[in-house]
């Protein structure tokens, strides 16, 4: 089959996009009052994650800074953050003045543990970001413990991981806060987008104080102490759009059968590169249903610089696999120059992070594990008949048994 023809994922109903002709037709394309769609989604978004306030906005990113906000993070406070994350998961906090902390990655999985969370915090210690790699669950319920001892708010970054869980509970549940970015080729995407859900209702009316204004802050802010505020809010306009919410909400409605095709088609591609890659999974019961990255390893006895050439053999048989566009953040803020280009606050505390990112030794798990994975292309993944899949584990079957370790 010729993949290339493949429309890769995020696809939509038919009754989506006429919801959307309509919206466009009608010209409510915008909405201050958060009603309609937005209200739909967030109602849904709540109901998923058992009942935890939601709040939209118009990006994962705006989320974590709204919930960072929100939780009392401010300048000079330290926010421990994954070594091994999207870059999003530390700017936030660098906007409001704090110090993002790298932690590095346990040595058998992407994700942080709770012993290196507990060696990273100190007293300047606000926050702790975790996030749910590729779809992967950290061990949450450990890290939660390490935070609720230590009195530091913990934000579970799900961007990756929209239907993943811990014995059956969704991620999104244990700590103070949780963000999902739906935006670009998440699980659920609105194209643009993102939520945020806690179980405390003033920092929910915070983050909506942050991310919306009137006229929607003068009916929903429920906190008696933080209406006084509802006319003036703070102003950041951060809304999601009733477009997006549309289109966000049409993935919702069938996140059960995007993530049951998403794993089915996973679990062809291991069947096929069995015994050549291992795949990069967190244990159970900690279960990864999202698969927003379909991410394997080299096995031990294949040196890490045959990676880059594996994947090029790979890449010229037409398995478009890639290393991990997830970069480990200290080797993203070491090729920042340290001097400031200009006299901006912003950018000199960028560059002083930047000056004190810590070396590859310093965090040799994190590090070391990205250059030994492949990613293969989960946006291609989501037809049930696994067509793709298979044909995608053939070639790669082919390739791999040759290279790695001569298997056939």
């Amino acid at each position: 089959m010729d993949i290339s023809t493949v429309r890769p994922w995020p696809v939509y109903s038919q009754a989506a996009a006429d919801e959307l002709a309509g919206l466009a037709t009608a010209g409510t394309v915008y909405d201050y009052a958060g009603a309609g769609p937005v209200d739909q989604f967030e109602r849904e978004f709540s109901a998923l994650h058992g009942g935890r306030h939601a709040v939209s906005f118009n990006s994962g990113t705006s989320a974590l800074f709204a919930a960072l906000c929100a939780l009392g993070v401010r300048a000079g406070d330290e926010v421990i953050v994954p070594n091994l994350t999207f870059l999003a998961s530390a700017s936030p906090a660098l906007w409001l003045g704090a110090v993002p902390v790298l932690v590095d990655s346990c040595v058998a999985e992407p994700s942080v543990s709770p012993r290196s969370v507990r060696q990273a915090l100190t007293p300047r210690t606000k926050a702790v970001v975790v996030t749910h790699l590729f779809g992967n669950p950290v061990d949450v319920s450990a890290v939660a413990a390490v935070c609720s001892e230590h009195r530091v708010a913990l934000v579970e970054d799900c961007s990756h991981a929209h239907a993943s869980d811990v014995a059956g509970a969704h991620v999104g549940t244990f700590g103070d806060a949780a963000i999902y970015s739906i935006g670009a080729g998440k699980v659920i995407s609105g194209g643009h987008g993102g939520v945020m859900i806690t179980a405390d209702e003033a920092v929910r009316d915070l983050a909506l104080l942050i991310g919306h204004f009137k006229p929607r802050t003068r009916t929903d802010v429920r906190t008696e102490d933080l209406r006084r505020y509802a006319e003036f809010a703070l102003g950041g306009n951060l809304r999601l759009s009733p477009m997006a919410a549309v289109l966000a909400m049409d993935h919702l409605c069938s996140l059960d059968a995007i993530s049951r095709a998403r794993c089915h088609n996973v679990d062809v591609l291991d069947d096929h590169l069995a015994g050549l890659l291992e795949p990069v999974r967190s244990p159970e019961p900690r279960h990864n249903r999202t698969h927003f990255d379909v991410v394997y390893r080299l096995p031990e006895e294949v040196p890490t610089e045959a990676r880059d050439a594996l994947v090029g053999r790979l890449q010229r048989a037409h398995v478009p696999v890639t290393p991990p566009a997830t970069r480990p953040l200290n080797r993203v803020l070491r090729a920042i120059p340290p001097e400031p280009a200009v006299d901006n606050d912003l950018v000199r505390r960028l560059a002083s992070t930047a000056a004190a990112a810590p070396p590859d030794e310093a965090l040799p798990h994190s590090t070391s594990a990205h250059d030994r994975m492949i990613s293969f292309p989960a946006r291609l993944l989501h037809h049930r008949d696994a067509e793709v899949a298979h044909e995608l584990g053939r070639r790669a079957h082919r390739v791999l048994a040759e290279v790695v370790g001569g298997r056939t």
